[in-house]
């Protein structure tokens, strides 16, 4: 059975390591890094999935802004490479996007495989005139938690990098 909790600080380094797996060692070189320089993810957003206590999974959300806006970027989701195709992903998506919501956030963006991250609603975010500086805009998307469009804009980063 798959439990999804917060993250406990023993889970730290075990995430990193599950990244590095995921994404690769050189993964912070990526565009959405320059986002989280410098700045928490969101803790009551942040989950991970387990089995009888060990990790299979985590999701993490980071605060950004558009316009005068703080949205949210989704990311990194990483499981392990056994639990793929198993569930797991689904079940940390559904549950973090459905509690992000609750919580009345109002817009999500992430950057990643459309193909992947449409069944849960995302679309491209250029077609409401958001964008990523220096991101391959096809990658990235964006998902409405309630009915009203974003502004139009770069995303930028809440963080001393200033990305954007």
């Amino acid at each position: 059975m798959v439990e999804i909790v917060s993250p406990l600080p023993e889970h730290a380094a075990l995430i990193e390591s599950l990244l590095d797996h995921a994404f690769g060692a050189n993964r912070q070189s990526k565009i959405s890094y320059r986002y989280r320089d410098g700045v928490p993810p969101i803790a009551d957003l942040s989950w991970v999935a387990l089995s009888n206590g060990e990790l299979l999974g985590s999701i993490q959300f980071w605060p950004a802004r558009l316009q005068n806006e703080t949205v949210l970027l989704l990311g990194p989701i990483a499981l392990w490479a056994g639990y793929v195709g198993q569930g797991v992903g689904t079940c940390l998506m559904n549950h973090a996007l459905a509690d992000a919501k609750a919580k009345g956030w109002k817009y999500v963006f992430l950057v990643g495989d459309p193909n992947y991250y449409r069944r849960f609603g995302f679309g491209l975010a250029w077609q409401w005139g958001v964008t990523m500086p220096d991101e391959d805009q096809a990658r990235f998307q964006g998902l409405l938690l309630g009915d009203a469009l974003p502004p139009a804009g770069p995303l930028l980063s809440l963080g001393p990098g200033q990305a954007g």
